[in-house]
């Protein structure tokens, strides 16, 4: 009798699997010596105060009680990875400080965001020192729903921040979806207010001078990018493939995906595939041969992109409360007021 009630109400394998589901064992070598100084913001990024500020909000003994949280729940994750995911959560706060919309695109950074939500008074201050009100965490909809909204956080990430080699785990690899026709017809049109309105906080510019430059400086460097592509009718004639040469960096593949979103977008994946470098096509490849037996599917992103529950996008989005805007915008208090799901925007 004794053996079967231990039975019943021992926690099954399945259940301790699906505590841990989150945060996925992969096979990449986690290296945080090659994390560049900082947050890696490139030459020219005016945003050096707001990461000072960040890192101002996030006390040390925070990130240790974090860090031993998440490493506790994932016991084959070793503090290399959690260093490179934490780097990359940064990241993503500091877009979340400019950008309307910023999606989470990855299910294991997700989860060291829902674990800070436990620390609420710390995980509030934070929020209020950084943006000036909480980054709330809300349900966003099905990755596979939001193909442009991967591609411009692809574009956006890219022309902020340095290349790590951790950087397309964490985010599943980068341009695999092109910019949709919507968002490259505004840029072509050039209208810089209606696309600063559009995509960007304007209300933390309003509070952050070094917000409002950026947003200035990525909403012409967008235009100019978009008119040049449309004005070559081969990615060959083009400044990005005359200066650089496939797997050259982020820049170089960014300029590849405006160029084809603008000229090409029927055959984007077949056109951009060839700039890759081969290791990312071996990855997608793996990755299809996975999910063709596995039936996962999505929209997460290798530089290609990688659609298989470790990495896909994780649906929820994040804001603050100090400005406004649509539900789930860096401004606005996530309006669904629902409890957080499993992946994020801002």
């Amino acid at each position: 009798m004794f053996r079967l009630f231990r039975k019943l109400f021992s926690p099954s394998p399945q259940m301790h699997r699906n505590r841990s589901a989150r945060f996925v064992k992969s096979r990449f070598n986690y290296d945080a010596s090659g994390l560049p100084q900082g947050l890696g913001l490139l030459e020219g990024v005016p945003l050096e105060s707001a990461v000072a500020r960040l890192h101002n909000a996030i006390p040390t003994d925070y990130v240790e009680r974090l860090k031993y949280r998440v490493i506790s729940e994932n016991r084959n994750m070793t503090d290399d990875e959690f260093a490179c995911k934490w780097f990359e959560l940064q990241r993503f706060f500091l877009m979340n400080l400019i950008m309307k919309r910023t999606p989470m695109f990855s299910n294991e950074i997700d989860a060291i965001w829902h674990e800070m939500l436990m620390f609420t008074r710390e995980y509030q201050r934070f929020g209020e020192i950084f943006a000036s009100g909480v980054i709330h965490h809300a349900p966003e909809r099905e990755p596979k729903q939001m193909p442009g909204e991967r591609a411009w956080f692809d574009w956006v990430y890219a022309h902020l921040f340095q290349f790590a080699p951790s950087s397309t785990v964490c985010w599943n690899g980068f341009f695999r979806n092109p910019l949709d026709q919507e968002r490259t017809n505004l840029l072509l049109e050039g209208n810089e207010s209606k696309i600063a309105e559009s995509w960007f906080d304007m209300e933390q510019a309003e509070r952050y001078p070094e917000v409002e430059q950026t947003i200035r400086l990525l909403v012409r460097q967008a235009i100019q990018e978009a008119k040049h592509a449309a004005q070559k009718k081969k990615f060959e004639d083009t400044e990005w493939s005359q200066t650089g040469s496939p797997g050259t960096g982020m820049l170089y593949l960014a300029g590849a995906m405006m160029f084809f979103s603008v000229m090409d977008t029927d055959n984007y994946e077949s056109s951009i595939s060839p700039i890759l470098p081969e290791e990312e096509l071996e990855r997608q490849k793996q990755t299809q041969s996975n999910c063709s037996s596995s039936g996962c599917g999505g929209s997460g992103g290798g530089w290609i992109g990688n659609d298989n529950g470790n990495g896909g996008s994780s649906g929820d989005s994040g804001g603050s409360s100090g400005s406004s805007g649509s539900s789930c915008s860096s401004g606005s208090s996530c309006s669904s007021g629902s409890s957080c799901g499993s992946g994020c925007s801002s």
